[in-house]
Parts: C-alpha cells; sequence; structure tokens
C-alpha cells in the first residue's frame, strides 16, 4: 500500500558532500513502502539507503530536478528537501499527521526554520505566521521544505526554471493566487544550513533579493483611457517594449463615450497581446468622460470625485501582487516598472508601499514635480532641486506612473475620495502613511509629462 507522500531530494555536485549526513537525518523516519527519490542533477548518484531511488541527469536548474521528481512519482502530497540540509527527528511524522487532516483547499503545509551555520551550529530560530494571502504576497515564509499537493503543483505548471532563487516564493504566490490556501505545518523546524555556497547567498550577491522579487510577483497595469488617441499609441508604445514580469495583467477602463476609440482600444490591446504573453486582460468601457467647467481649477471636486471613482472601480477588482497606475499622458523610462518595482522590496526592506517616478508638474510654480510634502497631504510641492537618483521619501506621489503595493491597499483599506488639497492618489497615498507604509518619489526614473500638446522632461521650460 504506497503512502500519500513522496519526498524528493535534490542534490547536484558541491552538495555532495552533505548528502550521507542529509540521507542519514531523514532514512530512519521513512515508513516501509514510502516513495523516496534523490534526483542528481549533474553529477552520479551515490549509494542509497534500502529503499531508495535515484534519477540522474542534467538539469542545470533545481527547479527543473524537482519537476522531473514529480514526474517519477505518484503520491498526492510531495515533501521536497535541499541536500544541504537536515530533517529533525519527529518531522516526517508530523508531517504525514498534519496531511492526514489537511482540509480540501489546503495545498502547502510549511514548517518553522532552524538557521544554522555552515556546521549545523543553531543560530536562530523562525516562528513562521499564520498564513494570510496578502500577508505572503508581501514576504515569503514558506520555503522548499513543505508539503506541496501534486493537484496544486499540476495547476501551477511545476517549479519555475527561470528564477535565481527564490523558488519556492515563485511556486507559493502562482500556487495561492488560483485559489489553493496554505498552513503552517506543525512539528519540528526545518533545520537549514546556511553557507556562501547556497543558492540564496549567490543570488544575493550576484542578482539581489529586489531584482529576484520583482520577476516572481505578479503585476497589474491599470489605466484610465479617455479618448484621446495620441495618449492610446503612445501607452501601448511604452507596453509593447517596456521591462515586464512574467505574469503580468491589463487593466483598461475607456471612459470616452465613443464606440469608435473603444474599437481602437480593442485592437491596440490584440496587437499588445502578440508582444506579451498577458495572463490576463480586463476592458471596461464606463460611462462618460468628465465636463469641465471653462477655467476650471485642476483641483475641482467634481474631476477627482469622478477619476477617484474610475479608480476605485478597478482596483477593487484587481488581484495581482504589485499594480501599475500609468496615465496615458506619461512616458516613463522602459526600465522603469523593474526600478519602481524593486524600490518596493518587503515589509523587512523599507514597508514600502508606493513608489513613483518623477514627472514634471508644469501648471505648479518653482519647477514642481508631480509629488508633495506634509504631514497631513499635499501641502508643499517637491522641486526639481530636491531630487537626486535614488528614491526619496515623500508625502504624496502622483498616479501617473507609481507602483502600488497590493497588501498595502488591502491592509488600509484606502477609500478614494476627494479632499481639498488632495486627489485619489493624494488620498491613497495619506491612508498608506497612516497604516505605517512608506511612500517614495524615485528621482532615478524620470518620465516625459505630455500635457497641453507640449512635452515637459527633467527641466520644465
Amino acid at each position: 500500500m504506497s503512502l500519500p507522500l513522496a519526498l524528493i531530494l535534490t542534490c547536484h555536485e558541491p552538495y555532495l558532500g552533505w548528502l550521507p549526513a542529509t540521507l542519514a537525518s531523514i532514512a530512519p523516519q521513512l515508513p516501509p513502502g514510502s516513495e523516496a527519490l534523490v534526483v542528481c542533477d549533474g553529477c552520479e548518484p551515490p549509494e542509497l539507503p534500502p529503499g531508495w531511488r535515484a534519477l540522474a541527469g542534467r538539469w542545470g536548474h533545481p527547479g527543473l530536478a524537482r519537476n522531473a521528481g514529480i514526474a517519477a512519482t505518484s503520491a498526492p502530497w510531495l515533501l521536497f528537501w535541499d541536500a544541504d540540509n537536515l530533517m529533525a527527528p519527529g518531522y516526517l511524522d508530523a508531517a504525514l499527521r498534519a496531511l492526514a487532516s489537511a482540509p480540501a483547499e489546503v495545498a502547502i503545509l510549511y514548517p518553522d526554520i532552524q538557521f544554522c551555520d555552515a556546521t549545523m551550529q543553531p543560530q536562530h530560530y523562525w516562528q513562521v505566521p499564520t498564513y494570510d494571502y496578502w500577508r505572503l504576497r508581501a514576504e515569503n515564509f514558506i520555503d522548499t521544505a513543505s508539503l506541496w499537493r501534486r493537484a496544486a503543483l499540476h495547476m501551477g505548471g511545476g517549479w519555475r526554471s527561470d528564477t535565481a532563487m527564490l523558488d519556492d516564493y515563485a511556486l507559493a504566490l502562482t500556487i495561492t493566487a488560483l485559489g489553493w490556501q496554505a498552513q503552517r505545518l506543525g512539528g519540528p523546524p526545518l533545520l537549514m544550513r546556511n553557507h556562501p555556497t547556497s543558492r540564496l547567498q549567490r543570488g544575493l550577491r550576484h542578482e539581489g533579493l529586489r531584482h529576484e522579487l520583482w520577476r516572481v510577483r505578479s503585476l497589474a497595469v491599470v489605466t484610465l483611457l479617455s479618448g484621446r488617441a495620441g495618449g492610446l499609441q503612445r501607452w501601448a508604445s511604452y507596453l509593447a517594449e517596456a521591462a515586464l514580469p512574467p505574469r503580468t495583467a491589463l487593466y483598461l477602463v475607456d471612459n470616452s463615450g465613443q464606440p469608435a476609440f473603444f474599437q481602437r482600444v480593442a485592437a491596440t490591446v490584440a496587437e499588445l497581446a502578440l508582444a506579451h504573453s498577458f495572463s490576463h486582460v480586463d476592458v471596461a468601457r464606463v460611462g462618460q468622460p468628465y465636463a469641465a467647467h471653462p477655467d476650471e481649477p485642476y483641483l475641482a471636486e467634481g474631476r477627482h470625485r469622478h477619476v477617484a471613482a474610475l479608480y476605485a472601480g478597478v482596483l477593487a477588482r484587481v488581484g495581482e501582487d504589485l499594480i501599475l497606475t500609468l496615465e496615458d499622458d506619461v512616458s516613463p523610462p522602459l526600465d522603469a516598472v523593474q526600478q519602481l518595482a524593486e524600490a518596493i522590496g518587503t515589509p523587512s526592506l523599507g514597508n514600502v508601499g508606493a513608489a513613483a517616478a518623477t514627472y514634471a508638474m508644469p501648471h505648479e510654480p518653482d519647477h514642481a514635480v508631480c509629488a508633495g510634502w506634509g504631514d497631513h497631504g499635499w501641502q508643499a510641492n517637491v522641486g526639481w532641486n530636491q531630487v537626486g537618483n535614488e528614491p526619496l521619501e515623500v508625502s504624496c506621489v502622483g498616479g501617473g506612473c507609481t507602483v502600488w503595493a497590493n497588501w498595502a491597499l488591502r491592509a488600509c483599506p484606502p477609500y478614494l475620495d476627494w479632499e481639498r488639497t488632495l486627489g485619489w492618489d493624494g488620498v491613497l497615498c495619506t491612508a498608506m502613511r497612516r497604516a505605517g507604509y512608506r511612500v517614495l518619489l524615485h528621482g532615478g526614473v524620470r518620465a516625459t509629462h505630455h500635457l497641453h500638446g507640449r512635452a515637459f522632461g527633467v527641466a520644465t521650460e
């Protein structure tokens, strides 16, 4: 009778020296009849304990090696293990008890982690948090050495092979985005060896954590369109060439009230789909454009309540991890999304809720950019002479080219309305700051602002 759990241990040549100790920590815990597989990537399989099988190949990435292990086993649950870690006594027994009682919607059972040095001397213990969908989007707490439901792995496409170090995070984000749940695994912790040759440490030295985060998280591009044909073409040209993460969705709101313009929107989206494999496309026709009174000020109540309602309607249905609000009169550099998303990071890297590109506001005095200072809103403009090349903490930013952490939006939750000195974006920034999140203006991401038929770049004219 086969057990409900298969154990897949992956090893490549640099880890062969640790493999005997890893096997010795696991083998006594394996019940008879278990599926136990060592996947050797680019190295010859060593002698294995009774009941273990070996699978050898040259995959060159642990994700591909683990997928090969999935194909070579049949149990409904899989426990993946890296050859540089050890299994604490009682770990497997706790795992089997947990999966026996796991609800049908749970696809991941994840352990606490005892970090150790290269000689396996304990360093610090991490009692991982209880699962929450948006908390996981903010920061990873699910390790490879978790129990993963086979059906969910198949639905999620298996392990990705385009990651440098956050394989487990990428898979957990994908699976939970499909509707599956995760649950903290009780019992002994994973004994994790912290050493300079690990993929995490090598990735931190070469790629950087922030770079990896922006690639594994999903992104939603949200744009309101009011019927400007030039703006639509400019927006489409930018997205066709911009650096975007692999999982990017489009959310367009056509507020032009013009059927012919909406047909151009649909044709443009079809062309963009040939350039990018978007994970989702959402195009909505909503109402009529705002009718401004002659000589109406920019912060008119009617205008901003109108725009706030449009944004509130679309942001409420966006489920991606990060949101880029991109207005059709702002042209950012092609790497803007990457730089802004990297500035978001994680709560432990600064708790940033929003990061915005820098662009001119030519109707404001003193060569202002689209950002503000003030404890209670947009009380003073940020000038070009105050902006360097690094992210700068401010009170408010405009939404013309801004990446928002969706977990911060969900945590507030902010309302989008109008106040005398704030537009919808200022209200949103104020709510985020009150909830403990930081708002950044990225001086190294400078965009062109197209206004009244003129293009305003780094310096106002």
